[in-house]
C-alpha cells in the first residue's frame, strides 16, 4: 500500500512539473511583443506603460531608422524616427527583458 501511495505522489509531481512545458516555438501571452503604434516624432514612455518593472535600462532596437531610444523625464523612452515596423526591448530592474513591436506611421 505504501509503494502505491509513493508512486501516485511521484506521478502527480512529474505531471505537475511538466504541465507548463510548451512545444518549441510556442509563445505565452507574456512572451508576445507588446504592440505600440506611434507617429514619427512621437515618444513611447516605457515606465508609464506599466509593461516593465522600472527603472528600464539597456534598450535594444532592430532598426534605428524606425525607432530610437531616448531619455525622458520619466526614464527610458522610444521615439518614432521613420515609418516602418521593428522590435525593441528593454531590461527591467529585475534583469528580465520586455519586447515591444513598434509600428511607426
Amino acid at each position: 500500500m505504501r509503494l502505491r501511495t509513493s508512486t501516485t505522489i511521484l506521478a502527480a509531481l512529474l505531471i505537475g512539473a511538466f504541465a507548463g512545458i510548451l512545444p518549441a516555438g510556442a509563445e505565452t501571452a507574456g512572451d508576445a511583443p507588446f504592440a505600440v503604434e506611434l507617429l514619427v516624432g512621437e515618444t513611447f514612455e516605457v515606465c508609464k506603460s506599466g509593461q516593465i518593472l522600472c527603472p528600464a535600462i539597456s534598450p535594444i532596437c532592430d532598426d534605428l531608422k524606425v525607432i530610437v531610444p531616448v531619455d525622458t523625464p520619466d526614464g527610458l523612452g522610444f521615439k518614432g524616427a521613420g515609418p516602418g515596423t521593428t522590435l525593441c526591448s528593454a531590461a527591467s530592474a529585475t534583469g528580465q527583458r520586455r519586447v515591444f513591436r513598434f509600428t511607426v506611421r
